[in-house]
């Protein structure tokens, strides 16, 4: 019998009595099912959001959001004190900068940013795009529901006072630990986004 077969039965009669005592049990958090209504979707500077599932949904361990975007339309680079943050496309072409690495990818294309990391991503394909951002643990989605503008569906475009958002979202910044440490790769200029004049 070689070493490594022996490992593992002695790591099986040793976990045995615990089993036996049920001392493993497995844990189950809550199931989980996304709605079956229309989703609630709200504009955020840069981008769209649908929160997919929050901390209630998952007992506090992670956060799924859907964000959907026109093309040069992204987040200025920032990073979270408190979350890491996977990012996933599920439509058109994303260009996400986590640190010093940037990748260009379209559906399918994976980054992890680890907190504490600057990060940006940005539509850079020639259509609307979709990304799913997971945050774990859960919580920033407090901050979105906070501070972003319910809209009608995930294209629509708010009349948004962008000079009253700004101070909104700075007082809160600190309290989720959002740090903005730099720009969007695509500036906007727009003070009143969305209205006519």
């Amino acid at each position: 019998m070689n070493s490594s077969r022996r490992a593992l039965l002695k790591a099986g009669l040793v976990a045995s009595p615990l089993l036996a005592l049920n001392l493993f049990k497995p844990v189950v958090v809550s199931a989980a099912v996304a709605p079956s209504q229309s989703e609630l979707w709200y504009w955020y500077p840069g981008h769209s959001l649908a929160i997919k599932a929050a901390g209630k949904d998952t007992g506090g361990t992670c956060m799924w959001m859907l964000v959907e975007n026109s093309p040069k339309e992204g987040v200025p680079f920032h990073k979270h004190l408190n979350e890491d943050e996977s990012f996933y496309v599920v439509d058109g072409q994303f260009e996400i900068t986590v640190g010093d690495k940037t990748v260009i990818g379209g559906p399918g294309t994976y980054a992890y940013g680890p907190r504490n990391t600057p990060h940006r991503w940005t539509n850079v394909g020639r259509a609307r795009g979709r990304l799913l951002n997971v945050f774990t643990p859960a919580g920033l989605e407090n901050y979105f529901l906070a501070v972003a503008v319910p809209i009608a569906s995930s294209s629509a475009k708010p009349c948004v006072d962008m000079a009253a958002m700004a101070i909104k979202m700075a007082s809160l910044r600190g309290k989720y630990g959002l740090i903005r440490t730099g720009e969007r790769k695509y500036p906007s200029t727009d003070e009143s986004f969305g209205c006519s004049t």
